[in-house]
């Protein structure tokens, strides 16, 4: 950990503070509870020229479901899908409520136990999982601004001082402030790093993936812009490989930006590097229609497969494997039967990993019922994932 805060001072560079203090040393974690032998076992997973890999060498396709939840009613539904993978949010906001004091980091001991929990039951059922740094409106203290109230990512410890009016333009601010700001940038890297402390002998964790849709906010959509929020990946991924060389780390690019202009070169030289890409299309041929805007789904096998055919291709040409890590329709919706079967033929005929979005009682696009139970869209997906793993 001591090294992960060193490495990732040394990195940033750039704007000033929205947090106040000197930079600190990382601050003790809990010790990890998840009964993992000691030493440094190799992930179960892991990747290897271009692709996911067991620790054999065989290729593997990983194939499940997101999870947000520590809740057993839910991710324990995980294995009646037949899933191989659980891609598993963890927003920085839920583990650490109050900001660290000097050097000290208080986490939320109880919730690791529960993430604990949670990782060693998908363990016990073969099935691989990817630490997902989630965001979700970006921050609690931007929830008013959400629909339902509801956010997470940055602690709102972060924004205290009101510096940042509850405004749309002010959470935009907020974003984009983030990728220059030293110590915000280092006190995220801890957190990554005490979870990569604690997982690091852990054979089913795949991976960290370092932030969940990074938004431009203000940036402008311009080609400097995307590198910023690269190299500020890049900068937490290193906190995360000073602790554990194996396992993979998984980037996202902000949405709608071409590939083509991006430059690897900051991530490339961390190693076991992932690409995740949420795809929502409808599959009608107009690209800004969705799965998320309702309806009967009338899109075609061809029409998905052209609209994901770039993020295929330039994943190739970085020799780094794709991961669609969030995809889905309502499940009560007409048609989402055609949809998935559609879209799992697609990551099988690719050799594409992928998440389901998402395995929830609550929300719309929920794969339970409110009672716990699997879907008719849930038990259709668990029929497709156990033909794949029969075949």
């Amino acid at each position: 950990m001591l090294a992960a805060a060193a490495l990732l001072a040394a990195s940033c560079t750039g704007g000033g503070s929205a947090t106040g203090g000197g930079g600190p040393t990382a601050g003790s974690a809990p010790p990890p509870t998840s009964g993992q032998p000691a030493g440094d076992p190799l992930p179960a997973v892991t990747v290897d020229a271009g692709g996911f890999v067991s620790s054999n060498g065989t290729p593997v396709q990983l194939r499940g479901v997101a999870v947000h939840s520590l809740d057993p009613t839910v991710y324990e539904r995980a294995p009646d899908l037949g899933v191989n993978f659980v891609r598993l949010a963890v927003p920085w906001s839920d583990y650490e409520l109050q900001p660290p004091q000097g050097n000290v980091h208080t986490w939320d001991t109880q919730r690791l136990a529960d993430l604990d929990a949670e990782i060693r039951f998908l363990g016990q059922h073969g099935i691989q999982v990817l630490i997902d740094l989630h965001q979700y409106g970006w921050s609690p203290y931007f929830a008013s601004l959400q629909r339902g109230g509801r956010a997470n990512g940055i602690p709102p410890w972060v924004y205290h001082g009101r510096r940042w009016p509850l405004t749309e333009k002010g959470r935009a601010a907020a974003e984009a402030h983030m990728y220059t700001d030293r110590r915000a940038t280092q006190l995220y890297g801890e957190f990554a790093a005490m979870l990569a402390e604690r997982y690091r002998t852990t054979p089913n964790v795949v991976g960290y993936e370092v932030l969940n849709e990074p938004p431009l906010g203000s940036l402008p959509r311009r080609s400097w812009a995307v590198q910023r929020i690269i190299r500020w990946q890049s900068r937490v991924g290193s906190a995360i490989r000073a602790v554990d060389p194996n396992r993979a780390i998984v980037f996202m690019v902000p949405p709608r930006t071409d590939l083509h202009f991006v430059k690897l070169r900051p991530l490339e030289r961390l190693g076991h590097l992932a690409l995740d890409v949420h795809d929502y299309y409808a599959g009608t041929g107009k690209r800004n229609v969705t799965t998320l805007q309702g309806g009967r789904y009338r899109g075609t096998l061809a029409r998905q497969a052209a609209y994901l055919a770039p993020y295929v291709s330039q994943a190739k040409a970085w020799s780094v494997p794709l991961i669609v890590g969030e995809w889905g329709a309502f499940p009560s919706e007409p048609g989402v039967g055609a949809y998935q079967q559609q879209m799992v033929r697609l990551f099988a005929k690719e050799g594409l990993s992928w998440a389901r979005w998402s395995l929830d009682r609550t929300e719309r696009l929920g794969l339970l019922q409110r009672d716990g139970q699997l879907t008719p869209a849930a038990v259709q997906l668990g029929r497709l994932i156990q033909a794949q793993n029969a075949g």
